[in-house]
């Protein structure tokens, strides 16, 4: 007759499960010091326009906390410009006419009840060589700053597109790139679209992003380098591709940027720093450029 020579191992289930392991935990969170944050992208014949925020902790509220009275400076080739604040409400008719303001509707909680920039009308000169330098002073007395330049802008050589045998187009855009330097890009494909509204009596034109991505050439230095799409388009399909040629800085601070956003998801995912080339602050002073091509599909 065989007999059990353990027969605890029956029970021991049954007692955990009896047991209550929970137990409830305090934890004490250091106090969160906030941030000044910058962003501020120089586009050559475009107006200086800078936004200057501060910083939250994980668990406040999610709202934009624009910092005022700050002196803001742009200084190029020894002329210095003084950035206006500029606050627009989301009912001024202003606004209306420099973004969409219905995009904006469901982050009206964060925005608050408008906009406010530090703005300048003087055009950023096209200079592809020189540096521009940011000053920012604030009522307490901090001071934050950086350099930057902006990169002339890589051409695209072409766009093809190929029909497969169900009448659906890909496309391939093709991009010679430089061998003597290290470069970075973003890669941004927009398919135009026009839709009539339900009475059929308004049109109105939107380009939908297909493809959004950054890359540099540390694999691919001096290749042609060469962007896909999948057989999706059709007959007179409108697309615009966009090449920014962009500096290291902002291409590690979006790499970054795009890590901790999705690490803020995931419960499992590693704690990530987004980068910064702000002395005394946080964000990022950088220059942008690109070529442009739109392509009808088929034409």
């Amino acid at each position: 007759m065989k007999t059990l020579r353990y027969p605890f191992l029956l029970l021991l289930p049954l007692w955990l499960m009896a047991c209550n392991l929970t137990q409830e935990v305090d934890l004490e969170l250091p106090e969160y010091d906030p941030q000044v944050v910058v962003e501020c992208y120089l586009q050559p014949g475009q107006p200086y326009l800078l936004t200057l925020v501060e910083s939250t902790g994980y668990f406040e509220d999610v709202e934009l906390n624009y910092v005022r009275d700050a002196i803001v400076t742009i200084t190029h080739e020894g002329q210095t410009d003084t950035l206006q604040p500029l606050e627009f409400r989301f009912d001024d008719p202003l606004l209306g006419l420099l973004i969409d303001t219905a995009q904006l509707g469901i982050l009206r909680p964060i925005l608050g009840d408008g906009l406010y920039f530090y703005g300048s009308f003087t055009p950023v000169p096209t200079d592809y060589n020189s540096d521009f330098a940011l000053k920012v002073r604030l009522t307490d007395g901090r001071e934050l700053s950086s350099v930057t330049q902006i990169l002339p802008p890589v051409p695209i050589d072409t766009v093809e597109w190929r029909f497969d045998e169900d009448s659906l187009a890909f496309s391939l855009t093709k991009v010679q790139d430089n061998p003597n330097q290290a470069n970075y890009y973003r890669r941004l494909l927009q398919r135009r679209e026009r839709r009539i509204s339900q009475d059929g009596q308004d049109t109105t034109w939107v380009s939908d992003v297909e493809q959004d991505f950054t890359l540099d050439d540390e694999f691919s230095n001096g290749e042609l380098l060469t962007f896909g799409t999948p057989f999706v388009y059709r007959y007179q399909d409108t697309l615009i591709n966009t090449l920014y040629h962009i500096t290291a800085d902002y291409y590690r601070f979006i790499t970054t940027r795009d890590a901790a956003i999705t690490a803020s998801f995931s419960p499992f995912g590693q704690p990530a720093v987004v980068y910064s080339n702000i002395e005394g602050g946080m964000g990022i002073f950088t220059g942008i450029s690109f070529d442009r091509k739109v392509t009808v599909i088929g034409e």
